[in-house]
């Protein structure tokens, strides 16, 4: 049987995961972990060496490579599929990812819709450097999970960057019923109550920011909501407890890094508490009621709590806030921050650079970040991309443009007329979903460029925008 990386990553939900779960059974069930577990850094020695020539090229990268800064809530950060690993490949993957949570953590984060039932044959593997000579990480990832095993790395950053777990369970449903993750939007959902009406009507914020917008901001940063400093300390005490509802699902050592960066930093009192009434893709408004949508944000650390429509959470720990992760080759110098439209026109511009198309187009609500002010590296664009789309130029005539994104494509400059055809750049998920982007009809051409590697070939050539 053949299995696409769409179908992995896109198909894993429902009737879809129970049909390939079947298949995959039929070729070999996923290994069970063998107790007891070594530990971590003898398990990663003993994988890196256990890879033949053709899967060691395809899965490992140098320590500095941006793949290493990359997460993403629901596609790969690189390597793998590990379902096309000899047995015991796999077997030490089921090893490490077991060694690299508590009991709770394997029985929540291995307990999520997809990995409960395809275990780690559902992940990608990606090993950064050498375990055993050298700095390293391992990175397990796929639907709903980026699992960094290592614990910190050389940066000071704990679990080594952002940590990603979430569960299809509950989708569409308020309260997230059969969640793994219920209990921590119970634990937000109680505290929030617990504020007062001032206090809460400081904490609900309209619209959430992008949920892979998880790198740290420094002491300049400006966040949601309210100032915990403000509240009393029973309340800010419930701020620990949420927090220490994430970080129990990790081993001891690390969780305790965590802390110590948490606490290094100036504690709780540095954190802010919102929640938000929609996510910044739409879907359902919370409204008078409690939301499903909760972040919690320091100088240093960032916790992202989406459980609309269904869970997807990221946090990210570090030792110092004015210095985020940032790996790969120096781009330049980027004069002043972008965020929400600032990152859709630079990516025009990107689409633009790269074809000989007319106009360029890039959807709004797949903004994934922002672009921090200061030097940018290539990991910088492969978190600010996060979705590996490639480049595509639709071919189509002006009439087959709706009249929205007509209006919206001569605002960038120039005009469409119903009887004339046009090359539109657009990534390759808007290329085949043409229709639902107010392009129905057309030819596409979908090139290998990825978006994120004609990014980094702008930057070089143009910088980026004043």
């Amino acid at each position: 049987m053949s299995l696409t990386r769409r179908q992995v990553l896109l198909g894993m939900s429902g009737a879809g995961a129970v049909a390939i779960a079947g298949a995959v059974g039929r070729i070999a069930m996923p290994p069970a972990p063998r107790y007891p577990l070594a530990p971590v850094e003898e398990l990663a020695a003993e994988l890196h060496a256990a890879l033949d020539a053709e899967t060691r090229a395809s899965v490992v990268v140098p320590y500095d490579h941006p793949l290493r800064q990359h997460h993403n809530r629901g596609l790969d950060t690189g390597g793998s599929l590990v379902l096309t690993m000899p047995r015991r490949v796999r077997q030490l993957v089921a090893d490490l990812a077991h060694a690299s949570l508590s009991e709770r953590g394997h029985e929540r984060v291995l307990d999520q819709l997809v990995t409960s039932l395809l275990g780690v044959h559902s992940t990608w593997l990606l090993i950064a450097g050498t375990p055993g000579a050298g700095p390293w990480q391992i990175m397990l990832s796929g639907p709903h999970l980026n699992l960094r095993v290592g614990g910190r790395n050389v940066e000071g950053v704990a679990f080594g960057g952002p940590q990603v777990y979430g569960d299809q369970r509950g989708n569409h449903e308020v309260g997230l019923p059969g969640s793994a993750y219920q209990y921590q939007l119970q634990l937000g959902q109680e505290w929030i109550a617990s504020l007062s009406p001032g206090e809460r009507s400081g904490v609900r914020v309209e619209t959430a920011p992008p949920q892979c917008d998880v790198e740290v901001r420094g002491k300049a940063g400006r966040f949601d909501g309210i100032a915990l400093a403000d509240l009393s300390a029973r309340k800010r005490a419930r701020a620990r407890d949420f927090i220490a509802s994430v970080l129990e699902n990790y081993p001891e050592a690390d969780s305790g890094y965590a802390w110590d960066c948490i606490d290094g930093n100036g504690g709780i009192d540095t954190f802010h508490l919102a929640d938000y009434d929609i996510d910044i893709q739409g879907g359902r408004r919370a409204g008078e009621g409690p939301s499903q949508i909760i972040r919690l944000e320091s100088p240093s650390a960032v916790f992202h709590y989406r459980g609309e429509p269904h869970l997807h959470a990221l946090f990210n720990v570090a030792m110092d806030g004015e210095r985020p992760l940032s790996l790969g080759e120096e781009l330049g110098h980027n004069p002043r921050e972008l965020s929400g439209l600032g990152v859709r026109a630079f990516f025009e511009r990107v689409l633009l650079d790269a074809t000989d198309a007319d106009f360029a187009w890039y959807a709004a609500d797949h903004v994934g970040g922002r672009l921090r002010e200061g030097a940018i590296r290539t990991g910088d664009l492969y978190n600010l991309e996060s979705w590996q789309h490639r480049v595509s130029v639709l071919e189509i005539e002006g009439k087959d443009v709706s009249p929205a994104r007509k209006r919206e494509l001569e605002r960038r400059g120039g005009q469409l007329r119903d009887g004339s055809r046009y090359r539109i750049a657009v990534v390759d998920w808007v290329a085949g979903q043409g229709a639902e982007f107010g392009f129905a009809g057309g030819r596409a051409e979908t090139s290998d460029l990825a978006l994120r590697d004609a990014a980094v070939v702008y930057a070089r050539r143009n910088g980026f925008p004043g």
